[in-house]
């Protein structure tokens, strides 16, 4: 696994932002971070795409997964399939399959609005994030991280938050979505959480049912492997405690790419970002298949610090890591 090339990504030249202040005692970003801004939205009314957490896309790329439905790759095609039955029940088509070993995300994620917006004062798209290579054959098993739900912003301007933990390989992201806002999903000016299965080439995204949740509730974010055949590996997506929205793929490349990440759509201003200073990611547990904890070192990256945004490793490793991200 060519996991080194990651670092190298990470070390795209980014473009910093004057803090806009919304909290005077936020700490300096890092000074390396991959690039994630968006692009100067467009005035032009681009109809059929939706919002994910992963960017913009065609909507016909985009579907919920029903309760009592899991995923499966079978002859290259990505396939709904009733647990019941096992019968196919939907086919997203063939799935995105890159050659080589760095991850699509944040990269490529398509934060350019599609619809009829003026251009906003702030960027979009992963804002801060700490991230991690597992450098090991052994896959990773099990990636649990617990959080609070923060009270919502202040203000309200259109914007839509996502925050999670998610497990990825070169073309797809498995990840327990926290979000406030509207993204293909549904939601509103309301916290929800949805799991996700995305491609990370613009292509298909699949989502779980939406589930409302309130400010102070405590969510953990797992994801665990649950089988493995060859080449091919099965993983679950779920929040502790919300079963109906649990999501389950089969016969998938290896997850390998973890990350916790604060995701961020065009807000426009300070006060459009959750009414707190920071979101802390603790209980963080990385194990590899096997049992044994991994070795786990996060690195950092602050893409967007328009508002003094940025993510700190307050304790590294596993199983009581904690990664605190500011807004």
């Amino acid at each position: 696994m060519k996991h080194t090339y990651v670092g190298g990504l990470m070390l795209i030249s980014a473009l910093f932002f004057a803090a806009c202040g919304k909290e005077t005692t936020k700490s300096a970003p890092d000074t390396s971070p991959l690039n994630t801004t968006a692009v100067a939205a467009s005035d032009a009314d681009h109809t059929g795409m939706v919002l994910t957490p992963g960017g913009w896309r065609p909507s016909e790329k985009v579907s919920r997964l029903e309760q009592g439905q899991h995923l499966d790759v079978q002859d290259g095609r990505l396939r709904a399939i009733d647990d019941a039955t096992g019968k196919v029940s939907k086919d997203f088509g063939a799935i995105h399959a890159d050659a080589g070993s760095l991850p699509d995300y944040p990269g490529n994620v398509n934060s350019a609005s599609p619809l009829a917006r003026k251009v906003k004062p702030l960027n979009s798209g992963w804002i801060a994030y700490t991230y991690w290579t597992n450098p090991v054959s052994t896959p990773i098993s099990y990636f649990s991280t617990t959080w609070t739900v923060p009270p919502a912003p202040s203000t309200s301007n259109g914007q839509t938050v996502f925050m999670f933990n998610g497990l990825q390989n070169s073309s797809y992201i498995l990840q327990p979505v926290l979000q406030w806002g509207p993204s293909a999903a549904g939601g509103g000016n309301y916290w929800a959480i949805a799991n996700w299965y995305v491609d990370g080439s613009n292509g298909t995204a699949i989502f779980s049912n939406l589930v409302r949740v309130s400010a102070g509730t405590s969510l953990t974010g797992i994801m665990t492997l649950t089988g493995s055949s060859g080449s091919n590996y099965s993983y679950s997506s779920v929040f502790t405690g919300y079963p109906s929205i649990n999501l389950t793929v089969s016969n998938v490349q290896k997850l390998y790419w973890a990350a916790e990440s604060l995701e961020v759509y065009y807000p426009v201003v300070c006060t459009d970002y959750p009414n707190t200073t920071k979101t802390t990611f603790s209980n963080i547990q990385i194990q590899l298949q096997g049992g044994s904890q991994a070795a786990l070192s996060w690195s950092t990256a602050n893409a967007v610090t328009d508002c003094g945004q940025h993510a700190t490793v307050v304790a590294n490793g596993t199983p009581n890591g904690v990664v605190d991200i500011y807004y």
